[in-house]
């Protein structure tokens, strides 16, 4: 990826922007020239995410805190994004929860949390957001939605033991397809990246954490090295460039091939 502002005078909406992934691809985007709309339930770690992008970046940039899974919020974040920026060009729906264990043993509140989420709020945000990106000038692509799934939603990474969340993740895997099916002829692109194991808050930022669960589930990395969050961010970075104008519907497993290696090594 080269050095060009490719993302000048365009705007960056990611939800859960206020650690690991979401952390990287606002940082990632603003080197860009992207402005940013930063989304976080918790209001004080989107600011220190905004503190560490202005100390690099001049950009402009509003904070949103606002619970997805609710519409109500989300179409009044939709009300004051477009009072402060003309667009939206990329719409990464980051924001993700990972609560309970197998699912048949999975507390009812933890379901719907976690398909609210994950799931719904995605849906939400999606849904609120891609009428005004399809009528944007931009060309020859009007925007595109990036959504943040994970390998536990694929068919060779389902995870029993976070078995609510790995449903979760396969919908927004179909959805993916869905609206990259529906949005096309509107020229705009969707596409899901599926990240496999990295030092994220999910993980403790924890590496010896991440170890012990490979262990257990008997995983192996073929790269044998865990994963960060600015890997995620990187590929992210080429989604949102002209280089992906022709990617559509398409799921990028990052994961050091790890679902790969199942049953295989």
């Amino acid at each position: 990826m080269d050095d060009n502002k490719f993302l000048n005078d365009k705007v960056a909406l990611i939800t859960g922007a206020g650690s690991g992934f979401g952390r990287e691809m606002a940082i990632a985007f603003a080197s860009k020239g992207a402005n940013l709309v930063l989304n976080d339930i918790n209001l004080e770690s989107i600011e220190e995410t905004s503190d560490i992008i202005l100390k690099s970046y001049n950009i402009e940039m509003l904070l949103s805190k606002t619970d997805i899974s609710d519409f109500n919020q989300v179409k009044e974040m939709k009300k004051i994004v477009f009072e402060k920026f003309d667009n939206v060009f990329i719409l990464v729906n980051n924001a993700g929860v990972r609560l309970g264990t197998f699912s048949l043993v999975t507390k009812e509140e933890d379901y719907d949390r976690v398909m609210d989420v994950n799931v719904k709020g995605a849906w939400n945000v999606t849904k609120a957001f891609y009428r005004k990106m399809s009528k944007q000038n931009f060309m020859p692509i009007a925007g595109k939605i990036i959504n943040i799934a994970s390998c536990a939603g694929t068919q060779c990474g389902a995870n029993p033991y976070v078995g609510v969340y790995s449903a979760s993740k396969a919908a927004l895997i179909s959805f993916t397809k869905l609206w990259a099916l529906e949005l096309g002829s509107s020229n705009i692109t969707v596409n899901v990246i599926c990240p496999g194991l990295f030092i994220t808050p999910m993980y403790k930022n924890n590496p010896e954490f991440i170890r012990e669960f490979m262990k257990k589930r008997n995983i192996k990395l073929p790269l044998d090295r865990i994963g960060e969050p600015k890997q995620v961010a990187n590929v992210a970075l080429f989604l949102a460039s002209p280089a992906s104008d022709y990617i559509t519907g398409h799921n990028i497993i990052l994961d050091g091939g790890m679902t790969t290696s199942v049953n295989t090594m």
